[in-house]
């Protein structure tokens, strides 16, 4: 039976909408299912491990990155679910990734095809990341808007101008068993499995199904420069550019002096005082189009 989890009305009002279009047309060709409404994020935790128990396996979430990452968080043993992915908005970075469809009939017709690709996930610090990470002007940046009021398209570029331009970078060693240690003061730093972040192309040259991640980060310094770097980095352009440092791992170690850490992990900031990251190959069975 398909399994619906849809996000909370209170974080996106968008889920129940799309929903209603979902069972509609479940109901026209006499689909099995369920549908689960949640208040809060720790709801959803406390559904999928309440069907995981039941012996469960086949999910829709009806939702972003964050909602996603709510539900693969939830689950101990990837290899027993499968899943299909209604994004609630055209920038929902994985599924924009993927090319999945944002219409939710369009999506769900597509996730009825029952057709199946595995795909790859990140582990950081044993939490299943489906997306990317990101350290630096964007965390900045990120926790000034969050503070706004009024969040739209103006205070983000306003948060953005005060914020990031300004950011002086962060200490970081980076150790791989592929390379040799690093230590940086880094601007900014992508450690991509899916290449979009907030509709941004931060990985143009990602692949999630290769078994390895992405990892850019850019060393420039001085204010004009910072400037220029975020201008081609919200165009995908900074892998291009000579103050960009580009690898691909399949592990890698982060820390810092301090001990602190504050990076955006699937659309969520999170405080760390080291990070371990490798790749789980092939780790999520998703409901695909061909």
């Amino acid at each position: 039976m398909l399994n619906i989890i849809v996000a909370p009305k209170a974080y996106d009002p968008h889920g129940e909408r799309y929903t209603k279009k979902i069972v509609k047309y479940l109901k026209s060709i006499e689909a099995e299912y369920s549908v689960y409404f949640s208040e809060t994020f720790d709801s959803i935790s406390e559904t999928v491990k309440e069907l995981l128990s039941f012996g469960e396996s086949d999910f829709i979430v009806v939702g972003d990155d964050v909602v996603v990452s709510k539900f693969l968080n939830s689950i101990k043993d990837m290899n027993k679910i499968k899943l299909g992915i209604v994004p609630v908005k055209k920038q929902d970075d994985f599924a924009l990734f993927l090319g999945l469809s944002n219409n939710p009939v369009q999506a769900i017709k597509d996730i009825m095809t029952k057709h199946i690709e595995t795909v790859d996930l990140l582990c950081v610090n044993n939490m299943p990341v489906l997306n990317n990470v990101l350290i630096g002007a964007s965390v900045e940046i990120l926790s000034a808007y969050n503070q706004y009021k009024i969040k739209n398209i103006i205070s983000e570029k306003i948060a953005a101008a005060k914020y990031g331009d300004n950011f002086g970078g962060v200490e970081l060693s980076l150790e791989s068993k592929n390379t040799k240690t690093r230590k940086e003061r880094v601007f900014e730093m992508v450690i991509a499995n899916g290449g979009f972040s907030k509709g941004k192309p931060v990985s143009p040259l990602s692949n999630v199904k290769d078994g390895l991640f992405n990892v850019n980060y850019s060393v420039v310094s001085n204010k004009q420069g910072k400037k220029k770097y975020i201008k081609l980095f919200n165009k995908g352009e900074h892998i291009y550019d000579d103050e960009t440092r580009q690898y691909w791992l399949d592990n890698l170690k982060i820390t810092n002096p301090d001990k602190k850490i504050k990076a955006i992990l699937d659309g969520t900031i999170h405080n760390f005082e080291s990070l371990e990251i490798i790749v789980l190959e092939g780790a999520l069975k998703l409901y695909k189009k061909k």
